[in-house]
């Protein structure tokens, strides 16, 4: 086992777009965990859109990141060392990791991490995405918010991204005719021929607005937003009536640190009898079994399918940050770290 410890740390904060002179690789030597600690190696780290609120807002919590502290971030790890009951050498382990090769970690003071268990057919990393947050997102967003009927057209944005690659396969397995928005021509051939979408737009080359109304020619019954922004305020202008808008995300926004886009089309809401609904996927964590069970069967039986844009090392973390906020990443960003 290494002798030291690689962290990146926040030094700045960015000012536009995330740059990665804004975080610091340090090393320190790697300290024996004390009674009730446990040692972890980290194995597998992600990253999402949020963070970038996070360092300078501070997005849900309205503080910002602390400048000098190890970047949060979730991932896998592996008990290296325990001096706690509960833990044992080898136990594989899921939570806030930080962007770091090892963590020290009282278990005791810190809730931070869960032992989990994969199924044994699948693999450990569907825990970081559609068994974990991801999945529960898109299955919560659809059974509570959407409620997809047969023969809805239902809009997906961020359509290849973790959430909305399995919103697209859900509203498609419920007979809804799916729309899906994504940024490249790589992506909407995937979320057309792999995920089942009716229809793709790229938002980056084609004008959004007159591709729902080509696509969407009697509206449109759901949306499932995970952009804001302009491509929000285009699908409102083309509701059905009695739509449902689900807001999940907001990445087109995350870097306007002082002003978003607000909707011009928001009183369709009213003319066309629809709801709006937000929701953090937080609220339903004790559901979360529901949802991941379901999920998994689905890709047992090769009904659901993910796609994972993997970078190695602990060098490259940043660079995943900034690969998501650009739209640059094919699939669920991870950073495989051994």
């Amino acid at each position: 086992m290494p002798s030291s410890n690689r962290k990146w740390v926040l030094v700045s904060r960015p000012v536009d777009e995330v740059e990665e002179s804004n975080f610091e690789l340090r090393e320190e030597a790697i300290a024996d965990p004390a009674d009730g600690q446990v040692l972890l190696r980290n194995e597998v780290l992600t990253v999402n859109p949020p963070m970038r609120m996070a360092l300078v807002s501070g997005g849900i919590t309205g503080k910002p990141y602390p400048i000098g502290r190890v970047m949060y971030g979730g991932g896998l790890a592996r008990v290296a060392k325990s001096r706690h009951a509960d833990f044992s050498e080898g136990d594989l382990v899921q939570g806030e990791l930080g962007w770091q090769e090892f963590n020290l970690i009282d278990p005791g003071k810190r809730l931070a991490i869960k032992k989990v268990q994969a199924p044994a057919d699948l693999p450990e990393t569907t825990l970081m995405h559609v068994l974990g947050s991801s999945g529960a997102t898109a299955w919560f967003g659809i059974v509570e918010f959407a409620r997809p009927r047969a023969g809805d057209t239902f809009v997906v944005s961020t359509a290849a991204g973790s959430v909305g690659a399995i919103v697209c396969q859900l509203a498609r397995l419920q007979g809804c005719r799916v729309i899906g928005i994504a940024g490249s021509d790589e992506k909407c051939v995937w979320v057309r021929d792999g995920l089942g979408a009716t229809g793709v737009i790229n938002y980056r080359r084609e004008n959004v607005a007159e591709r729902l109304r080509e696509l969407c020619p009697n509206g449109i019954d759901i949306y499932f937003d995970n952009v804001g922004g302009e491509t929000l305020d285009a699908v409102l202008g083309q509701i059905a009536f009695g739509a449902r808008v689900v807001l999940c995300g907001g990445t087109s926004q995350y870097n306007h640190d002082l002003e978003w886009y607000g909707p011009k089309n928001y009183f369709n809401l009213v003319y066309r009898q629809a709801i709006m609904s937000g929701f953090y996927v937080s609220n339903f964590a004790h559901r979360n079994t529901e949802a991941h069970s379901r999920l998994a069967a689905l890709l047992r039986d090769g009904t659901l399918h993910y796609a994972e844009d993997v970078l190695n090392g602990i060098q490259n973390v940043p660079k995943a940050l900034i690969r998501i906020l650009k739209g640059e990443n094919f699939g669920v960003p991870l950073i495989k770290l051994v």
